[in-house]
């Protein structure tokens, strides 16, 4: 447990100041006297003792954090730390938690979808081609020949499965990137140097960047993949919403430090991923019951969030009622445009 003046008799030293030692720990720089050569399995103790068992703060703040990420914010940062999960770990342990579930249970933080899916295509009938060449043909015939929409790809029919029983793009394939959804990423298609040229020369016509023809090719070629290197920097992402969150905070009290807006950011975003795990579950559920469920739930989540704000708000920095009221606009502004920049951010880091 102590240096090598034990052995001798000698009053045990701090190992890494060498001040003498009285009590657990050391007095000059905090550390504790306990040996760190222990089995391996008291470092999974450790863990658990600091987060869950550790003067049951871990149990406290959490009770604490549902009656408001304000009020435990304000507690923490004026000094009433000793109960308290610091809001560092809090958040670490509850965004972990967070990606780990929707890993298990097949959300995609950023998800592509294509349509007709690989399924539709494998069981399609002859009328079924009949029908999509048709719509085809009416659809382009409403347009000049030279800027006709679905002119690029293979008609759909006996050229849209290879012979090793790959998909090549359709010319009436449609491409969604959506943030958060559930189940496994679509087939790929293939697209050969006239379909990449063609649709490229599509996506400028309609006054969009080469980066988004890129961003639609690989997703078309790869989407799987595409998908993964996006989720990699999911984390990435929700850390920038917390910072985000923070500077809008400083911009509108300037007189707080920047230090108590991240506390509240923090503590705000660990209450924040559980719930919306739980919409997410929510509109999974309802989605297999009525798709009109969809647009309500998502009205509710955004309320939800608003007074969470304004709550925040009003414990944090003792704001009346509709002075968070009047910055509520403001806040819900800046924190959508990250939350729209995180998104777009995530999209185009797979090409990258």
């Amino acid at each position: 447990m102590g240096s090598q003046d034990d052995i001798s008799g000698h009053a045990p030293r701090c190992a890494n100041c060498g001040a003498a030692l009285e009590g657990p720990f050391c007095g000059q720089c905090g550390q504790s006297i306990e040996e760190i050569r222990r089995p391996a399995w008291a470092l999974i103790t450790d863990f658990t003792g600091d987060v869950f068992v550790w003067d049951g703060r871990f149990l406290s703040t959490l009770r604490a954090l549902l009656r408001g990420p304000g009020r435990l914010a304000r507690s923490y940062a004026d000094g009433q730390r000793a109960r308290w999960t610091p809001p560092i770990r809090l958040y670490l342990l509850v965004s972990l938690a967070f990606f780990a579930a929707m890993s298990l249970a097949g959300v995609r933080p950023i998800a592509v979808d294509l349509s007709p899916d690989a399924d539709t295509i494998r069981s399609q009938s002859a009328g079924d081609i009949a029908a999509r060449q048709a719509s085809i043909a009416a659809y382009a015939a409403t347009y000049a020949p030279d800027s006709a929409p679905m002119s690029c790809g293979v008609l759909p029919g006996s050229d849209e499965i290879t012979a090793d029983g790959r998909l090549v793009f359709a010319r009436d394939t449609d491409i969604a990137i959506t943030p958060m959804r559930w189940g496994q990423a679509p087939e790929a298609r293939v697209i050969d140097d006239a379909t990449q040229a063609c649709l490229e020369g599509d996506i400028q016509a309609l006054g969009l960047s080469s980066a988004f023809a890129d961003l639609v090719i690989t997703a078309l070629r790869d989407p799987a993949g595409f998908e993964a290197r996006a989720s990699a920097a999911a984390a990435q992402a929700l850390v920038l919403m917390v910072v985000a969150l923070a500077l809008l905070n400083l911009l509108l009290h300037p007189r707080r430090t920047l230090i108590e807006h991240v506390i509240l950011s923090l503590y705000f975003h660990a209450l924040l991923l559980p719930g919306y795990a739980g919409v997410l579950l929510l509109g999974y559920l309802a989605a297999g019951i009525s798709a009109a469920i969809g647009l309500p739930l998502a009205v509710a989540a955004i309320i939800a969030v608003a007074g969470l704000i304004w709550i925040s708000d009003r414990q944090f920095y003792g704001s009346s009622w509709y002075g968070a009221l009047l910055r509520l606009p403001i806040q819900l502004a800046g924190y959508s445009a990250a939350i729209t920049a995180a998104i777009f951010a995530l999209m185009f880091l797979p090409l990258l």
